[in-house]
């Protein structure tokens, strides 16, 4: 075991013992090097000068010199806070080396001044060689005093620093194949890592945003964002990069929270940042919050002061509808969704009217879009049971016409198609894909459109009747029937989207779109497991298919009374696997007419550890999974379901979609107006090119844009105010001079001015911050 220390040179008596000695020997302090550090240690100013002034006369001591814990006098002075031994020592020009850096680690504010304002001498000095060695170093060397100061996230020593003029390295993207990227990941793949990290790190800081930024609200969204696209990128970071990526929300978040008036709040939520100075404004209605709905900030979007303006905007013509009783709630609801056909045409009619301009209401619009979709799911309803059908032998018909029910749907199924489309147009189609609903709907209008498809066919195509069992598979008609009924699943489905207007059923809707995905994922692991039992049971049982079909009365297959040939086809193996997780396979289809035991043996055994790797392993993770999930939703119900609720809500205050299907595609008066001045705008485009605005109009237009500029940076630089107030008097290290502080200026006894003016200065940093003074 000895040898495991350092090899023996002589064989001792005592082998039961480990005898121990010190390997790397350091060097010893002289006694005048360790009282002049003891000095420094405690506070001693008048020793401490004493030791440096005879260091510079007889050179007995290495002012220099470090403790076996290998810190310098320099850098006991910091961990003491002791400001006055501190400027003695750099008044000695004693070595500072990487005190700079440490003093940021302790946060002590006057260390740093200190040091930022001393000017190191140009003559050399005996330093010790450890000093040098950047192995030695307790910072690595990508870490420099601004990366530091914001990882410690404190405000007054990054202002400092800013003020000195520090710039920041600029991280490269992770994909970035510059020469410096590659030649950094070649030579050391974690340090490259790491100092990017860092940087993040130090990007993420709040005070550092709060400080430096022009608009900290776009820089935490961006940075946000980025960061939770590095998490997907850096697994081995991954936990790192979210947490920065949640700082960032909480911190857009926090800053919002210090708005005091709605408009300062409208301020906020309307801003543009992309607005140029000569364009026309009235099309930043909410920018800034559909700006934080596209970077995912749920904590900024479910801020309460964002959501009571949200709310006041949703039941504009209802004031104090929260305070109604549900029960006149819900009359009013079913009232205004009885009358929406007549508001739908007094607005094609009178788009400038009273009873135009009422639909156009955000509550009202989401109100009268809900009616007329359950007006469409009552007309799939009647269209299934074929209560309105009396026509006799129209089920043999090979191509009937369309019923009156289908005749009504009709209008229906083509405005939701005119309106995806419109959406896709006004939206792009890449913010089109990204929601799930929206897919749903491109879903539902596609297998409509297929039916549709196949019924003109069939009605073309054929025109006698003929008994229905006696049709073909693939028929037309029968396709066409097998379509429209997958749709009107999709279509009941749909329904659940309004659930999220609902403070009750919202989080419950939510839960269930993420146990979807957890579904999805089983079926992944599900399938291969799948595929690879199936795979195994046709081939033992592929030699062993019975030709029971053939023989007339016969029936062959798992939907037989008397199932057979469970695995004789890969198809059928793949049907016989998937019903049998529902108990709807008996033991026996494992048998074979031979004799053959063996076969037989293996065969149910290879079924029963299926069904023991899908039922109890797979199926007990899936609701594992999906428990987690809910768990996760629940955690966060009040954040996940105002999001949800706002995407919603900002559905129905964009311009435009405003009559439901089927009035959607009625052409209005409006409509055709748009369409001659599209048309003159395009015949006259060179006419008006030749003809600019006035240079007045223009002036107009920019002195306004900029006087909305001037007053949202007014109203940041208040916000930024408040939350560094609010930030360092909660801070639990600078709370000022209390009476614990007191006690701990202290020592012995005695009253000790070094240590309680690290107190007082800190209190003296806070009081402007406090008294609203900061700039």
């Amino acid at each position: 075991m000895s040898q495991l220390y350092y090899r023996r040179t002589d064989s001792s008596s005592y082998r039961d013992r480990i005898p121990l000695r010190i390997v790397r020997a350091e060097s010893e302090l002289s006694p005048l090097e360790k009282a002049y550090l003891g000095a420094v240690e405690k506070g001693d100013f008048a020793s401490v000068k004493q030791a440096l002034k005879e260091a510079e006369i007889y050179f007995k001591i290495n002012i220099n010199c470090i403790d076996p814990l290998g810190r310098t006098a320099l850098l006991i002075a910091i961990e003491n806070e002791n400001l006055e031994i501190i400027e003695l020592l750099l008044s000695f020009n004693v070595y500072v080396g990487d005190a700079l850096l440490h003093a940021i680690r302790k946060e002590v504010v006057g260390a740093v001044e200190l040091l930022l304002n001393h000017k190191k001498p140009s003559g050399g000095m005996q330093v010790p060689p450890i000093l040098l060695d950047k192995q030695f170093s307790d910072f690595t060397p990508d870490i420099t005093p601004i990366i530091l100061a914001a990882h410690t996230n404190n405000y007054e020593i990054i202002k400092l620093l800013v003020q000195k003029g520090v710039s920041m390295p600029q991280p490269h993207e992770v994909r970035c194949n510059c020469v410096e990227c590659v030649s950094s990941s070649d030579v050391d793949s974690l340090r490259h890592s790491r100092s990017r990290l860092n940087i993040y790190k130090a990007l993420s800081s709040p005070s550092l945003i709060a400080l430096s930024s022009e608009d900290p609200f776009l820089t935490a969204f961006r940075l946000s964002w980025e960061l939770q696209e590095l998490s997907k990128v850096e697994n081995e970071f991954k936990s790192e990069y979210e947490e920065l990526s949640q700082q960032c929300k909480q911190f857009a978040k926090d800053l919002l929270d210090q708005t005091r008036s709605s408009r300062e709040l409208e301020m906020i939520l309307n801003y543009r940042d992309d607005t140029n100075l000569l364009e026309e404004e009235g099309n930043n209605d909410l920018a800034r919050l559909k700006l934080a709905i596209k970077y995912h900030q749920k904590e900024f979007v479910a801020q309460p002061n964002c959501q009571q303006l949200l709310a006041s905007r949703w039941y504009d013509e209802f004031p104090g509808w929260r305070r109604r009783h549900w029960a006149g709630k819900f009359i009013t609801c079913v009232f205004i969704g009885l009358l929406y056909p007549m508001f739908a045409l007094c607005y094609l009619i009178a788009p400038k009217s009273h009873y135009g301009l009422f639909i156009r209401k955000p509550f009202i619009k989401f109100i009268c879009h809900t009616a007329s979709y359950l007006t469409f799911l009552f007309l799939l309803l009647l269209a299934s049971q074929h209560i309105v059908t009396t026509e006799q032998g129209r089920q043999d018909r090979q191509g009937p016409a369309p019923t009156t029910v289908e005749w009504m749907i009709l209008p229906w199924v083509l405005g939701f198609i005119w309106a995806e489309i419109k959406q896709m147009w006004d939206g792009g189609f890449q913010d089109y894909i990204h929601d799930w609903w929206n897919l749903m709907d491109f879903v539902m209008n596609s297998l409509y459109l297929a039916t549709i498809s196949l019924k003109i066919v069939a009605y073309t195509k054929y025109s006698g009747s003929k008994p229905r069992n006696q049709w073909e598979m693939w028929h037309p008609t029968l396709v066409a029937e097998a379509v429209f009924a997958i749709a009107n699943i999709f279509s009941s489905l749909r329904l659940i989207s309004l659930f999220t207007a609902n403070s009750h059923l919202g989080p419950l809707q939510i839960s269930l779109g993420r146990m979807l995905l957890d579904i999805l994922k089983f079926l992944f692991i599900y399938c291969l497991v799948l595929l690879a039992f199936a795979n195994g049971l046709n081939q033992l049982y592929f030699y062993y298919e019975t030709k029971a079909s053939d023989e007339k009365g016969k029936c062959k297959g798992i939907r037989c009374v008397e199932q057979n040939n469970a695995f004789s086809t890969l198809f059928e193996t793949l049907q016989s696997l998937f019903w049998s997780i529902f108990g709807l396979i008996s033991l026996y289809v494992t048998n074979v007419d031979a004799d053959h035991q063996f076969t037989e043996f293996v065969g149910a055994t290879m079924f029963g550890t299926y069904n023991i790797i899908s039922l109890v392993v797979l199926l007990n993770m899936l609701i594992a999974m999906m428990n987690n999930s809910y768990q996760h939703i629940a955690d966060h119900a009040d954040i996940e379901w105002k999001f949800a609720r706002t995407k919603l809500w900002m559905s129905y205050f964009e311009e435009g979609a405003t009559l439901p299907a089927p009035f959607n595609i009625i052409p209005s008066p409006k409509s055709f107006w748009y369409l001659m001045c599209w048309i003159k705008r395009q015949v006259c485009k060179r006419t008006n090119s030749k003809r600019p605005e006035t240079f007045g109009s223009l002036g107009r237009r920019a002195a306004e844009n900029l006087r909305i500029n001037h007053q949202y940076q007014e109203v940041l630089r208040n916000l930024v105010k408040r939350y560094v107030a609010a930030m360092i008097r909660d801070a639990k290290t600078e709370e000022g001079l209390t009476e614990d502080n007191f006690k701990c200026c202290q020592i012995g006894g005695h009253f000790n001015w070094q240590n309680c003016s690290v107190y007082l200065n800190r209190f003296v940093l806070i009081l402007p911050l406090q008294l609203g003074e900061l700039h």
